[in-house]
């Protein structure tokens, strides 16, 4: 096979293939044969209709295309290995030029960014300082006292924080509409589940009272409901109030917390969970200022198609995450209030961002042969194994099925630490 490369760019290239005369021959023969056992014929059994009647049953088109398509992975895989290239995405390939005795090829080719590193060592970003205040121990204890508190059906009128159990059903210019009915729903007065206007209105009811309220949904709504004026007509069944238990030493125990039994305890208890959760965020949020900055201060020549198809991705998948939260995409874009060109952009900047960050931490782990070892793979079986209480075995049956990744997450995690390191 004889093949011409063309750089366009330094990253964009087009290899121009002339596949060999025989082997164009024999994947027509192929094709053909291929293609004449999946024809049917009245009276012939499928896969034995007679090769002569068969071939008037094939289209040209579909011939061609089949023969092609099993020249291309071995054409491909030699143009590569003879031009040196090493494809960073998956290329577009045209047929040239092509008759019953010549085919010839054109693969354009986008090979890996070209990354050219800044500094990574010894830069000085300042960590956030930690403290942890009396008022934010009181918080948390506070809020744990409030997910320990009891539901009790109340004698008297709802007020806010009071949960309202409530059938109702809305209309909007005297019609139901979709999603606006529901029986026995739970609803907390002033938790903002509902449209501006609904919960202040259940303010004051009682078990046993019916209720027409009146709200107008938001400009920011799905495309039928949004502006408009809306009636909804309830029906309170029950009023229940939260009953907080007391900050009390014989309360304590009920909280199940290991070898905390008492206030002062407890308060030291939730004082190092807070400083715990402020180091990680700090270091967290320390360590990405770290990466945006070697990322900005590197040079990675990415090309626009690399751009797009991590875009294209990053938007597929943010679709599949609506549509399983029950939207759309055009409710998605109209509860935003972006328009779609808006999305696209930010998306693609995004995806940029991204794509820069990933490409210049592999470099740099290039640079370093960071390699993630069968040493180390079996102690992180076995840490994880001690961690959750499983045999070691089963972790490795488990983490082994997707043996790339987890060896990928092992290897980010040992440049982590060794920017960690070069960076104090």
């Amino acid at each position: 096979m004889k093949t011409t490369l063309k750089k366009i760019n330094e990253t964009k290239f087009e290899v121009t293939c002339e596949v060999d005369g025989k082997v164009w021959q024999d994947a027509q023969k192929n094709a053909e044969k291929k293609l004449c056992e999946k024809v049917e014929i009245k009276g012939f059994r499928k896969g034995h209709v007679p090769a002569d009647m068969a071939k008037k049953h094939i289209n040209q088109g579909d011939f061609f295309n089949e023969a092609i398509n099993l020249v291309l992975p071995d054409a491909f895989a030699k143009a590569m290995e003879e031009n040196k290239l090493r494809p960073f995405t998956r290329p577009s390939v045209a047929v040239d030029k092509f008759t019953t005795s010549n085919l010839t090829v054109k693969f354009t080719v986008i090979t890996a960014p070209k990354i050219e590193l800044g500094n990574y060592k010894g830069i000085k970003i300042e960590r956030k300082s930690i403290e942890v205040t009396d008022k934010e121990v009181d918080e948390a204890i506070n809020l744990l006292l409030e997910q320990n508190a009891e539901l009790v059906v109340k004698e008297g009128e709802a007020k806010k924080g009071d949960t309202v159990i409530l059938d109702f059903e809305g209309f909007v210019d005297g019609k139901p509409f979709d999603g606006g009915k529901a029986t026995n729903y739970e609803l907390s007065l002033g938790s903002g589940q509902f449209i501006p206007g609904f919960e202040d209105q259940l303010i004051g009811t009682k078990a046993g009272d019916k209720k027409e309220i009146n709200v107008k949904f938001p400009e920011q709504y799905v495309e039928n409901l949004k502006g408009k004026d809306a009636t909804f007509k309830c029906t309170i069944h029950e009023v229940k109030e939260k009953k907080v238990p007391e900050l009390k030493e014989e309360n304590i125990k009920d909280f199940n917390i290991p070898n905390v039994k008492t206030i002062a305890e407890l308060k030291d208890y939730k004082k190092k969970n807070i400083e715990a959760q402020k180091k990680n965020n700090a270091e967290n949020a320390w360590y990405n200022a770290l990466v945006e900055k070697i990322a900005n201060d590197s040079k990675a020549e990415i090309a626009d198609e690399i751009v797009e198809e991590q875009a294209k991705a990053m938007k597929e998948n943010m679709v599949h995450q609506v549509e399983q939260n029950g939207l759309n995409w055009e409710q998605y874009l109209q509860i935003l209030g972006k328009k779609e060109e808006e999305l696209d952009k930010k998306i693609k900047e995004d995806g940029l961002k991204n794509l820069r960050t990933m490409l210049v931490l592999n470099q740099i782990a290039e640079n370093e042969k960071l390699e993630v070892t069968e040493a180390e793979i079996k102690a992180e079986y076995e840490r994880l194994a001690k961690l959750y209480k499983m045999e070691v075995k089963k972790v490795e049956e488990i983490l082994g099925k997707d043996i790339e990744d987890f060896k990928s997450q092992l290897k980010s995690k040992k440049l982590h630490d060794l920017l960690v390191k070069l960076n104090k």
